[in-house]
């Protein structure tokens, strides 16, 4: 028996324990629709076991105090769970229905540092409309990744150029301020601003005056309080642009 069925059976055992009654009838219905897989499709299955292992993994994560510790039980419950392989099958299967073990996955990919591999989903999750947790303020996906690359930005910025390079955060930004672009994301201004404006700084720790320029004129654009005038003014005279607003 694989570990997501056994924690399936789990999980009904638990809610028989603990006399809760709409769980017992919410898993005995998902155990006969496993049952009647003819008649659905077999990613449906897959998602009616692997939502009853993400709900034991999450319960489990409450339990742990320890930043480190939760981000150890997260890479161990990813691999052991199988839950990159369901991931795949969703999405190559065409399905689409919300989805909280896709989405809770993508977070967790986040916290992992899987940048990559995160941002692979994203253009899924905006599709589908796929809701962020209500553990979550945040509403919608392209805000909920600006305000976490940001943070990325910020820890390699002050560990400066080497770091920076080696851990190719450039290059993530290049993604999202393009798909910034291409999918006309419509998100606070105060958001998008900081999204061009970390990258005009990275570009700018790396010696790409051109590319930290131009990010810095599209956060101004998007947010005035960008914060980056000052940086821009300076960029302007090592590459011999002239601004058109010097105050």
């Amino acid at each position: 028996m694989s570990l997501v069925k056994r924690r399936q059976k789990q999980a009904l055992k638990t809610a028989i324990a603990s006399n809760d009654k709409a769980k017992v009838i919410a898993q005995a219905t998902a155990d006969v629709s496993s049952q009647m897989s003819s008649a659905r499709e077999p990613v449906m299955d897959d998602f009616d076991m692997y939502k009853i292992a993400i709900e034991a993994d999450l319960a489990q994560l409450k339990k742990f105090s320890d930043i480190d510790r939760k981000t150890e039980y997260k890479a161990q419950a990813i691999t052991e769970n199988q839950y990159m392989s369901y991931l795949e099958r969703y999405k190559a299967s065409g399905a689409n229905h919300p989805n909280s073990v896709l989405t809770w996955l993508v977070i967790w990919l986040v916290d992992l540092g899987r940048w990559k591999t995160a941002l692979e989903y994203l253009p899924l999750l905006i599709e589908q409309e796929q809701r962020l947790p209500t553990a979550f303020n945040t509403k919608d996906w392209p805000t909920f990744f600006i305000d976490q690359l940001y943070d990325e930005g910020v820890k390699h910025l002050v560990r400066g150029r080497d770091a920076i390079e080696k851990s190719q955060v450039t290059e993530l930004f290049k993604f999202m301020t393009a798909h910034f672009e291409q999918q006309e994301w419509v998100v606070n201004e105060v958001v998008g601003g900081k999204l061009f404006a970390m990258a005009a700084k990275l570009e700018q720790a790396t010696f790409n005056f051109g590319n930290a320029y131009d990010y810095c004129t599209k956060a101004t654009a998007l947010n005035d309080k960008a914060g980056v005038k000052k940086l821009a003014k300076e960029l302007a005279k090592i590459i011999g642009k002239t601004l058109s607003d010097e105050s």
